[in-house]
């Protein structure tokens, strides 16, 4: 009987969720948001909890990246923790029943690295709302700091990427496009 039910729970355990990606040599980077992969069965649960885990790092406390992700999507993408994505190998993806159980694991990724990425950060900063004018923005400036007649440059800025700069860059881009387009039909 024993041999029976665990043979069930073994094929049961073959349908459910799967992560896809990030895992083996598809990893992450620490700039933005990262896509997260899955499938699913119909009898999987409609959602889950993403949650960044390392067992390998001392004193890694897991992530939630994600609550209450729609698992009908098939993908998703994570947002950085709170502190930034960190770096390193040994990173799983564990998706969880919910945020309150982060112990009832749904499934798991292979283990994957999170490396240094480079930015591309290109969008424009409104500098002036009577003059029009705009100063672009971008990752590698190196700020100084005025001293007097000396000045020094300091330590790189960090700008932080994310999903919301790549929004504004195609919402600042179709507006371009409109008012191109309707000076073009005047």
């Amino acid at each position: 009987m024993r041999s029976v039910a665990f043979l069930l729970a073994f094929i049961s355990s073959a349908f459910a969720y799967q992560v896809l990606s990030p895992g083996g040599a598809q990893g992450w980077t620490n700039h933005g948001a990262q896509l997260l992969t899955w499938q699913r069965v119909d009898t999987d649960r409609l959602n889950f909890t993403a949650l960044l885990t390392n067992q390998n790092i001392t004193g890694f406390q897991p992530q939630v990246l994600a609550a209450l992700v729609d698992g009908t999507l098939g993908k998703a993408n994570m947002n950085p923790p709170s502190g930034g994505w960190p770096t390193g190998d040994h990173f799983r993806v564990n998706l969880v029943q919910d945020a309150t159980d982060l112990n009832s694991i749904l499934a798991q990724s292979t283990e994957f690295s999170i490396t240094e990425g480079t930015s591309t950060l290109s969008s424009t900063v409104a500098s002036s709302s009577t003059t029009g004018a705009s100063l672009p923005l971008t990752a590698t400036e190196t700020p100084t700091t005025d001293t007097g007649s000396d000045s020094s440059p300091t330590s790189p800025i960090t700008v932080p990427t994310s999903g919301a700069t790549s929004q504004l860059n195609v919402q600042t881009g179709l507006l371009a496009l409109m008012s191109v387009m309707g000076l073009v039909l005047a």
